[in-house]
Order: C-alpha cells, then structure tokens, then sequence
C-alpha cells in the first residue's frame, strides 16, 4: 500500500513497503499572491489602481490618490476592494454606492468613509460633484494615523459610513484638496513633506467632523431602530468576518445565540431581505473581486471560498448571477 500525503506548496512524501524507501520532491509552491488571496482577503493596491486609471486623478508614489472623476473609475463601479482608506466627499449631485452590500443614497454635503477590509461599489452617480482621497495603508502608518485607535469614531464609521455635515464644514475641507493638487502636480523638492502635513491635517479634521456630527444623528434615532440596526450590523459583520466561507444562516444565528428563524425575520423585517439573500451577495461579492482582481484559478478561488468543488462552486455562482465563473472573469477582462 503507498501512502500520500500532500502539503499545499510543501514536500510531497510517497512512503513504499519498505520504510527505507521514500521518494520525495516538492511541489511547484503557489506564488505569494496566489496564497496570500486565498487563505485572506484580495485587496488592490493604490499602485494597481493608477495603473488602471492613469488619467483618473492624481497619484502620490503609490501612496495617495486623489480625483474629482469618481464616475470615470471604472473598477469602482463593480465590488472592490482597496488597500486604503477611501474618503469621498460630495459636494452636489447624487451618487448610489455600498460598502458591504450596505447601500448609500448620497447628495450634496455628505461624507462617506470606508476602511480597507470594506468592499466598495459605485452603483449610479447623477451630476455629481464631489471628490475622493484615498490613503494607503503602508502611508498612513508612516503618517501614524490609526483610525482604529478612535475606537468611537471607527465603530460609528463601521455601523454607517456616510455622515451629513453643514455645507460650512464641507466648505471648509476644500482647500486640502486644493493644496493636494497643486503639491502633487508640481513635485517640488520639499513637496513631500508638504503632502504628509495635509493629509495628516485632512485626516484629522474628517475624523473629528464625523465624531462629531454622527453622535448628533445616532441620538435622533428610536430604540426600536436602533435595536434592530444593532442586530444587522452584528450580524453582517459576521458575514464579513466569515469571508464568505459560511453559507448557512444557522451559523449566524448560533453566534448571535438566537434561532435561524428569528434571525432571518428580523432581517426580513428590518432590510426587505433575508438572512440567506444577504450571505449569498457577500459570498458573490467576494468571488466577485477574486474573479475580477487576481490571476489565481477558479479551482483555488472554490477553495478559498470553502466550497467542495469547482463544480458546486460553478453552479452556486451560477445560480446567484446567471453565468458561470469562467464567462464572467472572461467579460469583465
């Protein structure tokens, strides 16, 4: 009898009859990227973005990246995820977009926040007016900016991502991007460090202006409300924690010591839609961005999505989308 044994990028061992004789070699291990996406989250950098909208906006090394285009971003426009924090400012105009399948109907004089573990898409945008700074992860901790570390601030933000402010404050967080502009495109010797001091400044002014502004509009609200706003946002940052490897409601209800049934018709109740209808578009969303933004095989996308095979897989996206993996990575190229 031989026995195999097989490691995902590690030796391979075929042990024989006789326990002196084993052959062994090593498997082609998968590049970094390709297991990085697999067993954690698919992120695009600041640098992939520029090489995908170069006349989008302005790019600081990889990264800063400010535009006035939001509408001509074509990767925003389907699930998306980015290593940076995206702060989007409308000034006029109306845009539709989601962070977490959560969406967002925004107009003149709102702010929208999102994290880089969060997954964003632009939906329809109408005469819009508005501006984007993105910050990459790697700048912010040189800046030593953590949002994080605002433990009030980065929950408000978690539980709602967008926030009206008096035209005022809106008025008043133009003239960073103003100087952005003019320092990254001229470059000078010492605009480097002029750039770190406005994002700093900028990110300190969105971060007070939103802790500020959202306590005003978490006291407007009912407790009923506010009860089961707290029972979907716990429960869809539990499908967010899951990364859409746990498909059965039963899982979420267990977790949130409450039956499947109650589960599912609170969040009927509360959003228009089931428990089941929301884990499914997460779980889409994130095949999705796989699909779309990596080099890695449907094979290993099944697996990283926990699925026992690329056939169940097949069939599962198709059913929820209406084509089959292969067909829609191959039209979205």
């Amino acid at each position: 009898m031989v026995k195999l044994k097989v490691f995902l990028g590690k030796k391979v061992l075929y042990r024989a009859k006789s326990p002196k004789k084993i052959i062994s070699f090593v498997q082609n291990p998968l590049p970094l990227q390709v297991k990085d996406s697999i067993m954690g989250l698919y992120s695009l950098s600041i640098g992939k973005l520029q090489m995908r909208n170069q006349h989008s906006g302005l790019f600081f090394r990889n990264n800063l990246f400010i535009t006035d285009h939001i509408d001509d971003i074509e990767r925003l426009k389907s699930p998306c995820r980015i290593d940076a924090v995206t702060i989007f400012i409308c000034m006029g105009g109306k845009v539709n977009c989601s962070v977490n399948l959560k969406h967002y109907p925004i107009g003149s004089n709102m702010i929208l926040v999102n994290f880089p573990d969060d997954i964003i898409q632009i939906h329809s945008a109408e005469n819009l007016e508005a501006y984007a700074v993105l910050i990459s992860t790697d700048f912010l901790k040189e800046l030593e900016i953590d949002f994080r570390q605002r433990s009030d601030f980065y929950l408000d933000v978690r539980r709602n991502a967008v926030c009206q402010l008096p035209h005022a404050e809106i008025a008043a967080l133009n003239p960073y991007y103003t100087l952005l502009c003019n320092n990254i495109g001229k470059l000078k010797a010492e605009s480097p460090s002029i750039i770190k001091g406005i994002v700093q400044a900028f990110s300190y002014t969105v971060i007070s202006l939103m802790r500020f502004f959202q306590k005003q509009d978490n006291n407007e609200e009912t407790s009923e409300t506010a009860r089961n706003k707290q029972l979907f946002n716990k429960f869809m940052a539990l499908v967010k924690q899951s990364r859409g490897c746990q498909r059965g409601v039963k899982y979420y209800a267990d977790k949130l010591c409450i039956t499947p049934n109650y589960l599912s018709g609170s969040i009927k109740d509360y959003t228009g839609k089931s428990a089941t209808e929301w884990v499914n578009e997460y779980v889409i969303m994130e095949a999705k961005i796989l699909l779309k933004d990596s080099d890695i095989s449907i094979q290993q996308i099944a697996y990283r999505l926990k699925f026992p095979s690329q056939s169940s897989f097949g069939k599962y996206f198709k059913l929820q989308v209406g084509i089959g993996p292969r067909e829609f990575r191959n039209i979205t190229l």
